[in-house]
């Protein structure tokens, strides 16, 4: 069932080591009226223990039961770098919206895989961009944007 637009967006976030949990869940936390984490995936059971007590939300072992659910908005893929292009593809013909932690792929193949997926799915597909707002980013874009390159 998809959220009212001033409900906060339900997120599964795949995998909390430094990406996952530094990055990403941590910054889900400081943005508790936009996102909430309602599951973590991780094979660690160490992790999904800091998950329940810190994020106070349903923790997996196996992504795939995460993957299950059908109250989620959005999917984070932080899993080990050789898992993005599959397990993204696999979230995405589950019907979830996917953010994908860098790399995106390692081939052009698995990337383009992945945009099959997303448009078939009928699902966004992104890759992970912290910067994308910094100054410097901003100013490349501009740059790339004018044609001087």
């Amino acid at each position: 069932m998809p959220a009212k637009t001033t409900d906060p967006i339900r997120v599964g976030v795949l995998g909390q080591g430094r990406s996952g949990l530094d990055i990403h869940s941590r910054w889900f936390q400081h943005s508790p009226r936009k996102y909430r984490i309602v599951a973590i995936a991780d094979a660690l059971a160490d992790r999904r223990q800091r998950a329940r007590t810190e994020l106070k939300c349903e923790t997996y072992a196996d992504y795939r039961q995460l993957l299950a659910r059908d109250d989620l908005d959005l999917v984070v893929n932080a899993l080990p770098s050789h898992l993005h292009p599959q397990v993204s593809v696999e979230a995405l013909e589950a019907g979830h919206h996917v953010v994908c932690e860098k790399p995106l792929a390692w081939k052009v193949s698995e990337a383009d895989r992945m945009i099959q997926a997303a448009k078939k799915a009928r699902r966004i597909l992104a890759p992970f961009q912290q910067s994308r707002y910094a100054p410097y980013f901003q100013k490349v874009q501009q740059v790339i944007d004018s044609g001087v390159l």
